[in-house]
Formats: C-alpha cells, sequence, structure tokens
C-alpha cells in the first residue's frame, strides 16, 4: 500500500516518536511510506505530493494546533475526502479534552477516524460519525533492549516534564516512596530509561485539560515495552489493554499509590512476575506493528 503519512516530524524542536512508533513500523510491514512533515515539510505543496505519490491511503495525526503543526494541510484534504479518490483517516490522541470542540467536528473531514479512548466510540457515533475505530498508542519493542530484573538498576521512574499537577503528586508522595524523576531525554535515554526500570509510573491526567480529566497516555505502552511493572492512575477503559492486578497496577489516589508503592517495593518477585505478564500482553496485542497491522485492517473494511 502507498501511505502518505501526514504529521509532525519534530515536537517542540525535538525529534518526534512518530519516526520509531509510526513511520519505521509501516516500512517493516511492506508499505510504500511518503511522510510528510506537518512541521516543516520538504515540498510545501501538499497537492504536488498527491498527484506525484498517488496514495493509497492518506494516514494524518493532525491536531489543528497552529503552533506545532502549522503546515497542516486541511483544504487538500477536504479535498481529497469529498473527491473520494484517496481514502483519508486520522489518528486522534486527545479526546479527553479536544472532543467537545475539536475531535467531535473535525472528523467529518476524514473517510475513517480512530480514537484512544474506548469510551468515546459512542461519542463519535452520538456526533453523526460511524467510521470510528479504537486505536490506542503503542510502542516498538524492537528499540527497547530489555534487561533481566536483577539488572535494573532504578526501582521506580516517571518520565515527563514537570508541570504544576505532577509536582503536587511528588511532593505528596515524595517523603514515602523514592521516585526517580527524569525528563528531557532523547528518544534513545528515554528507551534506555524504560528498560532499567523495575517499576514504570504513570500519571493519567493532563495538564492541557482545564477540568484535569484523565486520559489514555502513550506511557502505558512505553513501560510495557521495557519490561517493566506498569503502575498507573487509573482511568476508564485501561482494562481493554491490561488486566488489573495479573498485568498492571492501578491506583485512585495519592495514599493508594504510596502503600501499594511500598508494599511493591518490598516484594520484587511480584513485581517481575506481573511485569513479564504486562510485556507478554504488549507483545501480544500492542507493538506498534501489531497495532499499525490492526488499524489498517480496521481501515481496509470500512473503505
Amino acid at each position: 500500500m502507498k501511505i502518505l503519512l501526514t504529521s509532525n516530524k519534530t515536537y517542540h524542536n525535538r525529534p518526534d516518536p512518530g519516526k520509531w512508533y509510526t513511520y519505521e513500523p509501516l516500512l517493516e510491514l511492506g508499505h510504500e511510506v511518503y511522510w510528510y512533515d506537518t512541521v516543516d515539510p520538504k515540498e510545501k505543496d501538499y497537492d504536488k505530493i498527491i498527484e506525484k505519490f498517488k496514495p493509497d491511503l492518506i494516514f494524518c495525526c493532525v491536531t489543528g494546533n497552529g503552533h506545532i503543526t502549522p503546515y497542516e494541510p486541511w483544504e487538500s484534504i477536504k479535498r481529497e475526502t469529498r473527491s473520494g479518490r484517496t481514502t483519508t483517516f486520522n489518528w486522534f490522541c486527545d479526546d479527553t479534552w479536544r472532543f467537545d470542540d475539536g475531535s467531535n467536528i473535525v472528523c467529518h473531514h476524514f473517510h475513517i477516524c480512530s480514537t484512544p479512548e474506548p469510551t468515546y466510540i459512542n461519542k463519535y457515533k452520538e456526533a453523526g460519525y460511524n467510521n470510528i475505530i479504537l486505536a490506542n498508542w503503542h510502542a516498538n519493542s524492537a528499540y527497547y533492549p530489555c534487561l533481566p530484573f536483577d539488572n535494573k538498576d532504578i526501582k521506580i521512574s516517571f518520565i515527563g516534564a514537570p508541570n504544576a499537577i505532577r509536582e503536587h503528586f511528588f511532593n505528596m508522595a515524595g517523603p514515602y516512596v523514592d521516585i526517580t524523576q527524569v525528563f528531557g531525554l532523547t528518544q534513545e535515554e528515554l528507551f534506555e530509561t524504560y528498560c532499567r526500570s523495575q517499576i514504570g509510573l504513570n500519571l493519567s491526567f493532563n495538564a492541557n485539560d482545564p477540568e484535569g480529566k484523565t486520559q489514555m497516555k502513550q506511557r502505558l505502552f512505553e513501560i510495557t515495552a521495557g519490561q517493566g511493572l506498569l503502575f498507573t492512575q487509573n482511568h476508564i477503559g485501561l482494562e481493554e489493554f491490561f488486566v488489573t492486578d495479573k498485568e498492571m497496577i492501578t491506583f485512585e489516589s495519592i495514599g493508594e499509590f504510596i502503600a501499594k508503592a511500598q508494599f511493591f517495593l518490598k516484594n520484587p518477585s511480584l513485581v517481575e512476575k506481573i511485569a513479564t505478564n504486562g510485556h507478554k500482553r504488549f507483545l501480544a496485542e500492542h507493538d506498534s506493528k501489531i497495532r499499525l497491522a490492526h488499524t489498517l485492517e480496521k481501515i481496509k473494511e470500512l473503505s
């Protein structure tokens, strides 16, 4: 299949994970891919690219955020969708806080869209859009050099930029649980840190959301890719991807996190067991090539 991948190659002046998690896996699946960079495209005439490349699928991850992706080719995509000659698809990322004034409007410009939120499938249908599929985040196992559990030298890690909500969490939990907090890593350093971590912490809330709601995070799959125990703030729909207490550990409050973290730090064999289960589930269902192949199959069924 010829795929015109339309997304940003950089994010805040750093390489976007799309190179490792989307572009390369699509190539490995045997597809011919042209990556149009919505930040700084080499060829800015998107229509010219379409006419020359003649894609079977326009695979987008566009947001409408002009600060991040100033060259999102909205008018060209709308024309292609109306023409019907090329299937257009958009991978939505942040529906819990972008749906009401974004995704539920933008979706109508594409033949097919996906959401990472299981509970939002019906929201799209209620908005009159039926070609919506579930396609969550994923990670590419090829870049996670997993270590034997005994060689993992970080007990608990959290990878993510500081913000007020996260700082409050760590200020409250810090006196009771030692958490290694890191940010500003290169992608290679991120891969390595997850692989060195016995437990990977995921905080599901998003500071960009004025209401502070939780959401699906890519971190869920990066932690399990590195064969660490996924220790995550609960979010509705998580059970679609991992089994609680068998493949991941969830918590609702800071107090519950502290109690569970202290328990598991005293029981490393249990940490290893659940981490191994989570990694097996990741490899079976959430590796990038598997996730993308499944998504492309759903797109084909709806086209």
